[in-house]
């Protein structure tokens, strides 16, 4: 989902980027519409979106923010997911490499999601958020390549988890069967919590 697509007649899967994010979502949209059927809902109103053309120039987003269902003024967060479903170059070969998660601009809109991301983390997962590339000067530029971005850019707060670059980023073998499903869930309850 949004990722490639085809070219020619070539098919950019797109598992990681970002499959693993779109399934995550519907996964954390399930536990949260069973939670609020059994009277343990949250007491705010959650929207799970999905958008596509990110791949584009954050198409879907941009006009999320443009045209918001629920008033930007009111939004209360953003919790970006995209890529969160393998290993990234920098962690291959790592004793740690199946309990990481780069954490991105959590800090840079409200010093408190950064600590309510930090003690869910302490609380129920135990994830290492590598801070690596949570920075607006990073070469890489990932704080502005991703949907978040749109949101934070309209001063909401925001988060993007995100598993770094792997070696089949943008390529047709970012398939399903590369997707390290433990990793993928830990990663997801992290936000989810």
């Amino acid at each position: 989902y949004d990722h490639l697509g085809k070219r020619d007649t070539v098919i950019y899967y797109g598992a990681d980027d970002d499959g693993s994010g779109t399934v995550s979502v519907i996964e954390m949209a399930q536990a949260f519409a069973k939670a609020k059927a059994e009277g343990k809902g949250p007491r705010r109103t959650m929207v799970f979106m999905t958008v596509s053309g990110e791949e584009k120039g954050l198409w879907g987003s941009d006009y999320y923010t443009n045209h918001p269902v629920f008033p930007l003024d009111q939004t209360t967060v953003d919790l970006n997911i995209d890529m969160i479903g393998r290993v990234g170059f920098d962690y291959i070969g790592k004793a740690d490499s199946g309990n990481y998660v780069y954490t991105i601009g959590s800090a840079m809109l409200s010093k408190e999601l950064h600590q309510i991301n930090e003690d869910a983390n302490n609380k129920y997962v135990h994830i290492e958020q590598d801070y690596k590339y949570d920075d607006l000067n990073d070469p890489n530029r990932f704080y502005y390549r991703s949907d978040h971005y749109n949101f934070a850019k309209h001063g909401v707060p925001i988060i993007f988890y995100f598993n770094g670059v792997q070696a089949d980023y943008h390529q047709v073998s970012d398939e399903v069967s590369k997707i390290n499903f433990p990793l993928l869930a830990k990663r997801a309850q992290l936000v989810f919590y």
